[in-house]
């Protein structure tokens, strides 16, 4: 129950979040507003940093939560020696099999190489955006902000309902990022304020979060349904 109702708080605070962006775009007045060089160059760096952050995760998910948890996630990884080996992040059972995908004679984690190859691809559109002098109006604005909302919805969707092969939750995932570029342009492009911008950076690390939780509560539901006797994936995680 508890896990349950941190879940819905996340998805609440979530669409509260875009909620809220979508207000100040579509309730601002229509003057026209732009960041100057050094400003660009800010949002741009924060933003990098921030996907080299989410790369780090696709390679070792939750690695920061383990230096403010390390003993209990030592004893939850102890627990698990010998029950059941990993693949691509996640159990080498057939529960787990469309949750990976095999490359080159390696078996990689579907969902963190769509994020890997998302987050590579907002880099270099957003280097593209700090050295191009694209403007958009109010209106091109809050489409990209809707667009944006709607791929998040999309992946929140797909997560709880994944019956599809692994190569589509590649791709899907692989939107996520790329919705959180959509947002920062729309944001700072529409408002002329960096601290918009980076108000709009801190939701997509929530809304990543989101998807992180989102995908741990499958991963146990799935787990718990398993008739294997491991229970990798306990309720505790």
């Amino acid at each position: 129950m508890r896990k349950i109702n941190t879940l819905f708080l996340y998805l609440a605070f979530s669409f509260i979040g875009a909620a809220l962006l979508i207000l100040l775009i579509g309730l601002k007045p229509s003057q026209s507003s732009s960041l100057s060089i050094s400003e660009k160059v800010g949002i741009t760096a924060a933003f990098i940093l921030s996907c080299s952050a989410g790369i780090s995760l696709t390679f070792k998910p939750n690695w920061f939560r383990h230096y403010f948890s390390k003993s209990t996630y030592e004893t939850q990884n102890t627990h698990s020696k010998g029950k059941q080996s990993f693949q691509g992040h996640h159990p080498g059972c057939l529960t787990f099999q469309n949750h990976t995908i095999h490359w080159r004679g390696k078996i990689l984690c579907a969902a963190c190489l769509g994020l890997f190859i998302g987050f590579c691809v907002s880099i270099a559109l957003m280097v593209f955006y700090m050295i191009t002098d694209f403007q958009p109006t109010q209106m091109t604005a809050l489409l990209l902000l809707l667009l944006s909302v709607f791929i998040l919805v999309v992946v929140f969707i797909e997560i709880i309902h994944r019956n599809t092969h692994a190569s589509i939750h590649v791709f899907i995932n692989s939107l996520l990022p790329l919705s959180f570029f959509l947002v920062i342009v729309a944001v700072v492009g529409a408002t002329g304020e960096l601290l918009y911008g980076f108000l709009s950076l801190l939701l997509c690390f929530l809304w990543l979060d989101t998807r992180i939780q989102l995908s741990k509560s499958h991963h146990t539901m799935l787990c718990k349904n398993c008739a294997e006797p491991c229970k990798m994936f306990s309720e505790s995680f």
